[in-house]
């Protein structure tokens, strides 16, 4: 299942993630006035347990949000516990953080972060996609039977914040029959 794309589409896909994830990282930059490094997007296809491991760090916060359009699925936010009440100062929090604002923090970095690269990401593809408010990922939704995904295509850029410990990933889902307009989407772009 790892063939899913061939070469061609995944170097699109990776080109169009690069510009999505570096619109996110310049939407945060310009924020909290600092530098954010980013990882090369990882393009992958994987499986429910595959998908349940990314959940079973201790080190980071994370949060949902679905998605809905010509594609669906959902965005995950990363967030490394080690560099929240950095995060916070930076972004006027008064810290050190309590419950109720850490959760608003990481809530606000979701929306920046899911909301920029799902929009740019989008809006390159003409998939016209609406994304729900994120949600904090409870302990109850960590367990494996809780995610609806078989197999998914998973699209990841992790994004570091040069001089701390903060780091955060966004992982994009897509459900399977969202695949196949992706593909065609790309099919398309490739076309021209």
């Amino acid at each position: 299942m790892n063939t899913l794309l061939n070469e061609d589409q995944r170097d699109a896909l990776q080109e169009l993630m690069n510009i999505s994830m570096g619109q996110a990282a310049n939407a945060l930059a310009r924020l909290i006035d600092a530098q954010i490094t980013l990882s090369i997007p990882k393009i992958v296809v994987v499986s429910a347990s595959e998908f349940h491991a990314i959940f079973q760090s201790d080190n980071y916060w994370f949060t949902r949000q679905s998605f809905l359009g010509l594609v669906k699925g959902e965005v995950l936010t990363l967030m490394a516990k080690a560099g929240t009440e950095t995060m916070g100062g930076l972004l006027d929090y008064p810290v050190p953080l309590n419950e109720t604002s850490q959760d608003e923090l990481l809530l606000e970095l979701a929306n920046i972060l899911a909301g920029a690269c799902l929009n740019v990401f989008s809006s390159q593809l003409d998939l016209n996609t609406k994304l729900s408010m994120p949600t904090i990922f409870s302990e109850q939704m960590r367990k494996a039977e809780s995610y609806r995904w078989i197999s998914t295509l998973l699209m990841e850029v992790e994004f570091q914040l040069e001089a701390t410990a903060f780091d955060s990933r966004v992982v994009i889902c897509l459900e399977g029959q969202s695949v196949n307009v992706l593909i065609d989407k790309l099919n398309q772009l490739l076309e021209d």
